[in-house]
């Protein structure tokens, strides 16, 4: 049993959310001892855990290694977007990726998916892939022939190799 009260046996769980901002950013909220507390803000899906658990380790005065690293969050569907709207990709996660960079523009339809808290998004040609709502431009204009070619693979009428 460790001496030091602020430094547990096992790591601490702790409970987190995310609220969704106007500039579609992501503020991190943590439950702690005394109500929820504003630990930070990130543009990334990805970065959302880090500060959430680094703000978990200011709010309960810990090393960030004593917050468990599975931790909850809730991160509920974001108020832009609906689903089966059309959106266009309009960023990547790894430029240096060509397959990534090969989707750049290409246009979809994205359907929410909480558990990832990101969105599905199907494109022709493509098939699905899970996006976080930054890589995406919820306002595109999409073309005519666009939207025939997503009508298409959807129903299974093109080819969906």
């Amino acid at each position: 049993m460790s001496e030091d009260p602020r430094v547990p046996d096992a790591p601490l769980h702790v409970r987190a959310r995310v609220r969704h901002e106007p500039d579609r950013s992501y503020a991190v909220l943590v439950e702690g001892p005394e109500g929820e507390v504003l630990v930070g803000t990130t543009r990334r899906t990805g970065e959302v855990l880090s500060v959430g658990r680094e703000g978990a380790a200011r709010v309960f005065a810990v090393a960030v290694g004593q917050i468990a690293r599975d931790f909850d969050v809730a991160f509920p569907r974001p108020p832009y977007g609906r689903d089966g709207q059309w959106v266009r990709i309009v960023a990547v996660e790894d430029s240096s990726e060509a397959e990534e960079v090969e989707m750049l523009g290409v246009a979809g339809q994205a359907h929410w998916f909480g558990a990832e808290a990101a969105w599905f998004v199907t494109v022709p040609g493509y098939g699905t892939g899970i996006y976080p709502g930054e890589l995406l431009d919820f306002e595109a204009v999409i073309s005519a022939e666009e939207e025939a070619a997503l009508r298409a693979y959807t129903s299974g009428g093109a080819d969906r190799s």
